[in-house]
């Protein structure tokens, strides 16, 4: 079997890049496969690769680094043969903790050779593409700033500090959702759109979305006052989101967000600048992702 990992080398703050390609290289003296190692330089750099490689005959291209680079990889692999494989090294891991991959990546390594390949879902919106989950709203002004703030570490912790400052300061605009043939109007703190249940990080927002049945989960959570939202976050660390006071959740295979000025969105927690309308499409089991057979789906 013939495999290419697509490494990010600064993913993980660099630490773990020359312990992954030791490990892959012993797989090759003790393991059926033929891995070879492409190491990503600049942004589209892991889409070419992936693309090129599933040209080549490559039956895996695995994906090595955070969100983004997994989200690359998988936007070269849409509607071809190659499977996609995961070896989660960012802070978010939002598709791998939704498929079940292991966190480790040494764990994710033995998916290579136990695995099983798995068809999912894919979401676009504005020419991109995402697999977990995209929206706007208050996430997405975050990971704006996020992006924006140079000097702070990745992870969950300067994420949290700084949603956490700008919460006061922040006004959520006005939206008009369009789905399943109707119309409704929202002031949401939070639009998410989830092809699969996770954020990243253990956050659950859409309990029990599924990646391969052909339905986007969209999650609207209101305006509310702080004292409400401080009580109910922990929810969203339990999967229980949708009990979240006045929520709503609409199941849709295709949706059409309009806002009153452009504003921040997000694909995959990679923030992007975007127009007062969104239109979102759903490519249904487009994209082949090598799962632990626990979450393979039956047959």
């Amino acid at each position: 079997m013939k495999m290419l990992c697509i490494l990010n080398p600064v993913a993980g703050g660099g630490r773990v890049t020359q312990e992954v390609k030791s490990l892959l290289q012993s797989m090759t003296r003790w393991a059926d496969l033929c891995i070879d190692i492409a190491l990503t330089e600049k942004q589209g750099d892991a889409t070419r690769f992936a693309i090129k490689a599933a040209q080549e005959g490559y039956s895996i291209v695995a994906a090595a680094g955070g969100d983004g680079t997994i989200n690359e990889v998988a936007s070269g692999l849409i509607g071809r043969d190659a499977t996609l494989a995961i070896l989660p090294l960012g802070s978010g891991n939002g598709l791998a903790r939704s498929l079940g991959i292991p966190l480790k990546y040494q764990d994710a390594c033995r998916v290579l050779l136990e695995g099983t390949a798995r068809k999912i879902d894919v979401g676009q919106v504005e020419g991109r593409n995402f697999f977990a989950t995209s929206g706007v709203g208050f996430d997405a002004h975050v990971g704006k700033l996020f992006n924006e703030t140079p000097g702070h570490s990745r992870g969950i912790r300067p994420y949290v500090q700084i949603a956490v400052s700008e919460f006061f300061n922040y006004t959520p605009d006005n939206v008009i959702l369009r789905c399943n043939g109707k119309t409704y109007c929202y002031t949401p703190l939070v639009l998410t759109v989830a092809n699969t249940e996770q954020y990243g990080g253990g956050a659950i927002i859409a309990p029990g979305a599924q990646p391969d049945d052909g339905l986007f989960d969209v999650v609207v959570i209101p305006q509310t006052d702080p004292l409400t939202l401080v009580t109910q976050i922990p929810k969203l660390f339990f999967g229980e989101m949708h009990t979240f006071p006045n929520s709503k959740t609409h199941r849709t295979a295709s949706l059409t967000i309009t806002r009153n000025f452009p504003g921040p969105a997000h694909v995959d927690g990679e923030s992007f600048m975007a127009g007062e309308v969104l239109q979102y499409t759903l490519l249904h089991q487009a994209l082949k992702v090598l799962v632990p057979p626990k979450s393979a789906k039956p047959s």
